[in-house]
């Protein structure tokens, strides 16, 4: 979910970088076509299509085994669980709302776990350095602008118009 944030780059990368095969779910046709340039193979447009089952149909019925979802949106939270067939939930983030329902009969019954993190650990950061540091994972940057320019970088983050990070140079005038 998300896969053109900050976070739901980095797992389309890093779940690439590990062999897996991805489907990254985004907000708009525009952010799917982002997701797909940096390693996701497939992409769900989860405001125009039900995400539960287009996975289903990607899948052949299989579902997936991991969900990555760092949004927390009551609308796309049960899409996003019903994605998984028997696998894991791993959720860090919550700027959606962060109140869903839960299904708990689904959970019980195909043995879902729901992961919560808010962190890492150092062997992962040092992974994650090495693999910044080799290029097989990195930051996804909209753009650049000069320092003086943050108002308009705000009013921009604010539409949630960025396909990833706005820098903001001190440098540039």
């Amino acid at each position: 979910m998300g896969a053109t944030d900050a976070l739901g780059s980095s797992c389309v990368q890093v779940a690439k970088m590990l062999g897996a095969q991805v489907i990254a779910g985004a907000g708009s046709d525009e952010r799917v076509k982002a997701a797909k340039s940096y390693g996701a193979d497939f992409g769900v447009n989860y405001r125009q299509q039900n995400l539960a089952e287009e996975v289903m149909k990607l899948t052949d019925g299989q579902g997936v085994d991991v969900v990555c979802e760092n949004i927390a949106d009551p609308t796309i939270w049960r899409e996003a669980l019903n994605s998984l067939t028997s696998g894991r939930l791993v959720t860090a983030g919550a700027h959606g709302g962060g109140t869903v329902t839960l299904d708990v009969k689904r959970v019980y019954m195909r043995r879902l776990r729901i992961i919560g993190t808010a962190g890492t650990n150092l062997p992962n950061v040092d992974r994650a350095l090495q693999a910044a540091y080799a290029g097989k994972i990195g930051a996804i940057i909209d753009r650049t602008m000069p320092l003086s320019a943050a108002a308009e970088a705000h009013r921009i983050l604010e539409a949630n118009r960025p396909l990833g990070k706005i820098i903001l140079d001190p440098t540039k005038h």
